[in-house]
């Protein structure tokens, strides 16, 4: 009787601590994005240039996203802290470092918001990158298009950094409109994978800027 009674409070003491243990969420790890820029080459040649891949990695409360280019010459990264409730950006190019965090409710940077866009749940389902999607129909600028979202993958506040956070999943194949240019992002693989702690860690050598200069610095190199 008392061995039922100790299995049963271990039982609740993780189920309080982490639900994804019994959900069969994955609840740490890594996706890795391709990316596929819309915009004709032509009148934007500098698509030849840009970055191929992204990454999202994610633990707890946390969740970086990374997108690195021009053989590590171009970095940029979104930190967010759900405990301290904060969302931090990070640009790197070449030795010129900045940073621009806002808390609570402010806007992120690095995309267009994308605002009267019109979403439309389907019961359409996919499989990405070895997880079940589920599909919703987009409609914004006179385009419609589709995007897939899962929810056997734990992320809090998964869409903080883009521009569908009333999607309740996590998004695996999605489109955005970033820094003006219309980019396709598709998950090609999710990781399950310990992540350490300093993996969030926010550097002290960046510069601190606002986000419209953070902004400013991105338009000129576009």
């Amino acid at each position: 009787m008392k061995k039922t009674a100790v299995f049963i409070i271990i039982v609740l003491f993780f189920w309080s601590c982490d639900s994804s243990i019994f959900s069969g969420k994955l609840s740490e790890g890594i996706i890795t994005y391709s990316l596929e820029y819309l915009d004709d080459e032509n009148e934007t040649p500098i698509i030849d240039l840009l970055p191929t891949e992204m990454t999202i990695t994610f633990q707890k409360n946390y969740s970086i996203q990374v997108v690195e280019g021009w053989m590590g010459i171009f970095r940029i990264a979104g930190i967010r802290h759900n405990k301290e409730n904060s969302k931090t950006a990070l640009l790197k190019i070449m030795a010129d470092k900045y940073i621009y965090t806002v808390s609570g409710d402010g806007e992120a940077f690095g995309f267009n918001p994308m605002k009267g866009k019109k979403i439309t749940y389907e019961k359409e389902t996919k499989i990405i990158a070895g997880y079940t999607c589920k599909k919703a129909t987009v409609k914004w600028n006179n385009e419609t298009y589709e995007v897939y979202y899962t929810n056997e993958i734990k992320i809090n506040d998964p869409n903080w950094n883009n521009p569908y956070s009333e999607i309740d999943g996590v998004l695996l194949e999605y489109q955005i409109d970033m820094f003006g240019i219309r980019t396709q992002i598709t998950a090609e693989k999710v990781e399950e994978k310990d992540i350490e702690d300093e993996t969030f860690d926010i550097p002290a050598d960046y510069k601190k800027v606002s986000k419209k200069e953070m902004e400013d610095v991105i338009n000129k190199l576009m």
